[in-house]
């Protein structure tokens, strides 16, 4: 029988790999890879939020694609269940976090600017333009933690992919309809992430390792990373800017 891991341990884990009171942190998560926690998913939920505190940002990805399609093109902000894991999907049922408003790449907060960090995502055509909450997280100088997951969850650059040139959209938009917190429904024309490359994000381990921008460290009994998200940008931006074809498959 494996030994319970603690939600203190699990807080010293955090401290070590240098989260801390007041961090904006972006989670990807595998429960399963984490092991057995104390309170599981629940208890580490509780280390994230003692970590960073409100008076930090907690962001977990509650991703829709596989849910809102051209047959159930409904996104509803409070109803509508995240393919991202147990931990995404259970934070977002929590009554204190607020979600962004989009149907596939909608990220949901808890902690200090949460409603202000998440509007107007249902503004913009793409999911990460640079201006939604995707491109705020270079404004607050965020963090991603890879929980038992490594780069090929990260979507963070699919973010950096789009900002760099790389033509990772859709050729044609496609029509969702975003249901509010009141109810209100409302069609929107978006143009959907590919994910073509996503299955070699890891090719960029090794750069991105070697300066500075990501390192290894454990969290419970899973290997992870943590990711700095404005120096991950400055890292790639020249890589595939000389290479647009970095990520592509052959």
């Amino acid at each position: 029988m494996s030994e319970i891991i603690s939600v203190r341990d699990l807080k010293r884990d955090l401290s070590g790999a240098g989260i801390c009171t007041g961090d904006t942190v972006l989670v990807h998560s595998s429960m399963k890879k984490i092991g057995d926690v104390e309170n599981r998913a629940d208890g580490v939920i509780s280390a994230l939020m003692q970590t960073v505190t409100e008076q930090g940002l907690l962001l977990f990805p509650t991703f829709s694609y596989l849910f809102v399609t051209d047959t159930e093109p409904d996104f509803n902000v409070r109803t509508t269940p995240a393919c991202t894991g147990i931990l995404p999907e259970l934070f977002r049922q929590r009554n204190d976090v607020v979600r962004s408003i989009h149907p596939f790449h909608s990220l949901t907060a808890w902690g200090n600017d949460a409603e202000t960090f998440t509007a107007g995502h249902e503004q913009f055509d793409t999911a990460f333009d640079p201006q939604s909450p995707w491109g705020r997280l270079l404004e607050r100088n965020a963090k991603v933690l890879l929980l038992g997951v490594d780069l090929t969850s990260a979507t963070l650059l699919h973010a950096v992919e789009q900002w760099c040139g790389v033509p990772v959209l859709s050729e044609e938009p496609v029509l969702r309809y975003l249901v509010d917190d009141s109810g209100k429904r409302t069609p929107r024309t978006v143009y959907w992430h590919t994910g073509a490359h996503s299955e070699n994000y890891s090719r960029a381990e090794t750069i991105l390792t070697g300066q500075g921008a990501m390192k290894p460290f454990r969290f419970g009994g899973a290997n992870s990373f943590v990711m700095d998200c404005r120096k991950t940008l400055e890292v790639m931006k020249p890589v595939l800017q000389k290479n647009p074809d970095f990520f592509a498959h052959y």
